[in-house]
């Protein structure tokens, strides 16, 4: 028996935004009092796409590290809570970084993710939503995060904070039981997202207890000083105050002794006159046009290079 072939013309139709809009308008649904994002899927937004948000809206994550979870880089990363955070707070999103032609970075999230969030939280993100932006054309970071979401390339995104944790760590592997930096962990060691100059120097106090004298071991400082460039109790006497030699100043005549100048220690006293500030004055809460992220970022990243060639001399020495 023969097979007959017909041609069968199939059409699909997908409405449009407008005619779902009013469905949705017109419908039961809107009286069911959905939060932002649920409504706006209902209205034909795309599950996969972006929205734009001042990145001011992750600072309400970074304020309470002990009920999320925090990835971020200079291109994104993801937040989500813990189960410790309240039900009302649960949240999973992938957020993506895209520079602003005014050189500031805006926090991208996709509907998918916005949508799954509690209301409270979808709020949140909503007061936070820049209604236009214009972006800078030339922004690898934010490359490199469509290429990871949208691609499912493996690529490295930037993270100069944990690039600053890892040469902490590595420095104090190398005195094996004894660490250099007694402290190399601190949840409240961020960006300041809030782009305001109290929320940078706040960011460099945190940055400086991981770095400055009380995290220092100034007692193993005196022991290399001591025993591998036989410096005598007397020269750690300050000449015209009498007084001992402060754990900066101990580091500071190590380098010396190692031909490495105030390599590290001068980055030290660069973050620690900022932490002065947020220590000791009353500073100004206002957004502005400065770009106080990228600067404290310069900071992390000058420090990780500086304590990447303390490190280096370190192990030329065999001091440890």
């Amino acid at each position: 028996m023969a097979i007959v072939r017909q041609t069968i013309i199939i059409h699909v139709f997908f409405p449009s935004k407008e005619l779902l809009e009013n469905h949705f308008y017109g419908s039961k649904l809107v009286r069911e009092g959905f939060p932002e994002y649920k409504n706006r899927l209902h209205c034909g937004a795309h599950q996969l796409e972006l929205v734009m948000f001042s990145e001011e809206v992750l600072s309400r994550y970074f304020d309470h590290p002990e009920w999320y979870e925090i990835d971020d880089s200079l291109s994104g990363g993801h937040i989500w809570a813990k189960s410790e955070a309240p039900e009302n707070r649960y949240l999973y999103v992938r957020h993506g970084k895209r520079k602003l032609d005014n050189g500031q970075a805006a926090v991208t999230a996709i509907f998918k993710d916005l949508y799954a969030m509690s209301p409270e939280e979808q709020r949140h993100w909503h007061a936070y939503e820049l209604s236009e932006a214009r972006f800078d054309s030339n922004d690898p970071n934010f490359a490199r995060f469509v290429a990871r979401t949208y691609d499912g390339a493996w690529v490295d995104f930037p993270k100069p904070l944990q690039e600053v944790l890892n040469r902490i760590t590595e420095i104090n592997q190398l005195f094996g039981e004894e660490l250099l930096f007694k402290k190399c962990q601190n949840d409240h060691f961020r960006p300041p997202v809030e782009n305001t100059r109290k929320s940078y120097y706040d960011s460099c106090s945190e940055f400086y207890k991981l770095i400055g004298p009380d995290s220092l071991n100034q007692k193993l400082i005196k022991n290399i000083l001591k025993k591998e460039f036989s410096i005598a109790d007397v020269e750690l006497i300050h000449t015209e105050s009498k007084r001992p030699l402060g754990t900066i100043q101990l580091l500071e005549l190590l380098e010396e002794k190692m031909g490495i100048d105030g390599v590290i220690s001068s980055q030290i006293r660069l973050i620690g006159k900022d932490r002065m500030e947020a220590d000791h004055k009353i500073t100004s809460s206002v957004i502005e046009e400065h770009n106080f992220t990228e600067e404290f970022i310069s900071l992390c990243q000058n420090f990780s290079c500086a304590a990447n060639q303390f490190k280096q001399r370190l192990q030329q020495h065999a001091l440890t």
